[in-house]
């Protein structure tokens, strides 16, 4: 699926109000400044800025949670709020931060095939979407699904959230701080899982955060977020070796990108590792990984 923004603004005080939408504009300090983007099929993008800056009134707008104050929103060429096709945003998935803090049923099953309730499903129907959501997520149905949610770990609850926004078969998957909490293990598993969603199943994945090097290894594009317009927007490696968009944001340079700036000015292949030869950007990455399993100890069992 294809999403367009054309020239949004958005303004809480003018929402869901009609008359009132050229007042609120104008009297009411907008949260988005006409913004203007395009999120093709298949990408793999993360929306970063300080807080405030409209990440999550961005993230919202494209779920439909919010309708813009000026300007259009396209998902494949047609406009939800203005065609009454409200169910066009049912191909959207939203996983807020935290949403284990959302599970509430007796069990696993139940929680991920809440979703389905109104589909008209058999129960057999039911529970081959759900196996094949918890497939997805690496949960084996048998062992996950009759257990409740809330003795599980914080990586396990994670992933039951993510299979019950999984098993409605989203064309888009948003992500409000999907690894915050999360040790390093649990967050390197859950980066391994959206890249396989968006790798087997075509999914565009898209998430807020502020962590820049977790944006440089599993980004392939960054949208920048500063008082409602977007700043910057392109590749990460190249965003965030620029000098002057750290300092507008306040940004200190990732450090796998200045190990490879060192490694780059000496060598162009980096040493051997298990019997190939290595990318700058590889060992780059392999050796801020290293740093960060030593510096970040567990923080969740």
């Amino acid at each position: 699926m294809r999403i367009e923004l054309k020239n949004v603004s958005f303004a809480y005080g003018g929402y869901g109000k009609r008359r009132r939408k050229k007042e609120a504009s104008s009297s009411v300090p907008a949260v988005l400044r006409e913004i203007g983007l395009a999120i093709d099929k298949g990408e793999v993008l993360a929306v970063a800025g300080k807080s405030g800056s409209g990440k999550s009134t961005f993230t919202q707008l494209l779920k439909g949670f919010l309708s813009p104050t000026e300007g259009e929103l396209l998902l494949d060429g047609v406009n939800p709020h203005t065609a009454k096709r409200p169910e066009q945003f049912d191909r959207v998935g939203y996983i807020f931060q935290y949403p284990e803090h959302q599970l509430f049923a007796a069990t696993v099953f139940e929680d991920i095939a809440f979703g389905l309730q109104h589909a008209g499903l058999t129960p057999e129907a039911k529970e081959v979407k759900v196996r094949a959501a918890m497939t997805a997520v690496g949960l084996d149905y048998d062992a996950f699904a009759s257990r409740s949610p809330f003795e599980l770990s914080g990586g396990e609850k994670r992933r039951v959230a993510i299979a019950g926004v999984i098993v409605l078969e989203p064309d888009v998957l948003i992500l409000d701080e999907p690894t915050a909490g999360l040790d390093l293990p649990s967050r390197q598993a859950l980066f391994e899982l959206l890249h396989r969603l968006n790798r087997e199943n075509g999914m565009t994945i898209l998430w807020v955060s502020h962590q820049l090097d977790e944006i440089l290894e599993h980004a392939s594009r960054l949208i920048a977020l500063k008082d409602g317009r977007f700043l910057a927007d392109g590749h990460p490696a190249r965003l965030l070796s620029d000098p002057q968009l750290l300092a507008a944001f306040g940004w200190e340079e990732p450090l796998a990108l200045a190990i490879r700036r060192m490694l780059g000015s000496a060598s162009t292949c980096a040493p051997v590792l298990s019997g190939r030869h290595e990318s700058v950007e590889e060992t780059a990455q392999r050796i801020a990984r290293r740093y960060a399993e030593r510096s970040h100890p567990v923080y969740l069992s």
